[in-house]
């Protein structure tokens, strides 16, 4: 039997509205034409590998982050060359970057290989992916915001899943609850692990309409889902469940780049489109009107769209599979259910 980690008081503030409850008759099952390639789970003891695609992160973040890990149990291991600072906004040069990220991909001996930090970066080591075979052995690929580049390139690349989860800078300032951390444990660690995301709010017509839908999520932060557009490695979204957060972006922005998408194709095909933490989306005077701009910009979408995943750029982060068996319950009172990378 799976374990099914629902939202409780410590990582949801929403409320339940008992009066609207969404009717499940029947699931659309979208095929996928390779057959998912799935872990094995983590467990004390095993290695994890720490990489810095992206920005530079404080050296003591970096100690600190690997002391948190080891407090779970894991073994960790990172180069004691990680952290040279270039061009002011990156840890590395792009050439030891993708060096420390092939290493930790490579190994036979890790399990995990998590990130750092986001910031910028990783795009840049696109390229430098394209030109190495892709790993005998999968392993989980860990972090979010800037990584969203590897998440798409890894998952559309070499078919792997991966986990949308907290940096590990995020770890060492203990910025997560004791809830946040233990479900991440379980993530981690569970093959029967089930995120469950409740209440989300249907932000079209067709969420209501559309009874439920099976697929799998891909995804990630806007900012860089739009940075892939026009280039060998743009998101395809057909068949999918579309994900998106953001941050510190104001509605137009988040207006602009959804234009971009939808004038890209990324929305042709696509199930569902899911949106995550959407934080510091003010105004300057701080007025938000972000709300009213995905409604009226998905409003004829012929496809569901929601809003509440808790994860993303927000306080509380969630672990959320990218590449695994996803099942969303549509209507007033939605919900998704996320399955686990592992056998």
């Amino acid at each position: 039997m799976r374990a099914v980690i629902r939202q409780t008081s410590d990582v949801s503030s929403k409320k339940k509205n008992p009066k609207k409850k969404s009717q499940i008759t029947k699931v659309k099952t979208v095929k996928n034409k390779k057959r998912a390639i799935r872990l094995d789970a983590l467990s004390s003891g095993d290695l994890i590998e720490v990489v810095a695609p992206g920005s530079y992160s404080p050296e003591e973040n970096l100690q600190k982050g690997i002391k948190e890990l080891q407090a779970l149990g894991y073994e960790v291991s990172s180069d004691p060359s990680t952290l040279q600072p270039h061009l002011n906004f990156l840890s590395n040069t792009d050439h030891e970057r993708f060096r420390f990220l092939k290493k930790a991909l490579m190994s036979s001996k890790n399990k995990g290989v998590w990130c750092l930090r986001g910031g910028y970066g990783a795009i840049r080591l696109l390229p430098f992916l394209d030109k190495m075979k892709a790993p005998s052995k999968p392993k989980l690929l860990i972090g979010l915001s800037d990584v969203t580049s590897l998440h798409i390139y890894v998952t559309q690349k070499w078919g792997w899943p991966t986990l949308h989860a907290p940096l590990l800078d995020r770890l060492a300032l203990k910025k997560l609850s004791k809830a946040n951390l233990g479900e991440l444990q379980s993530a981690l660690e569970d093959a029967n692990y089930v995120a469950e995301f409740k209440d989300l709010e249907p932000l079209n017509s067709s969420a209501r309409k559309r009874k439920s839908i099976k697929s799998s999520v891909i995804g990630g932060n806007l900012m860089v889902l739009t940075s892939t557009l026009g280039t060998p490695y743009q998101i395809k979204t057909e068949g999918k469940i579309l994900f998106i957060e953001e941050v510190s972006e104001r509605a137009y922005r988040i207006d602009r780049c959804l234009q971009q998408l939808k004038q890209a194709g990324i929305f042709k095909g696509v199930q569902a489109v899911v949106f995550g933490d959407m934080t510091a989306c003010d105004e300057p005077n701080k007025e938000n009107y972000l709300d009213e701009t995905l409604k009226s910009f998905f409003a004829d979408a012929k496809f569901p769209v929601f809003r509440g995943v808790e994860t993303g750029h927000g306080e509380i982060q969630r672990p959320l599979f990218f590449n695994t068996e996803t099942h969303i319950s549509c209507g007033d009172s939605a919900r998704m259910l996320v399955y686990s990378a592992f056998k």
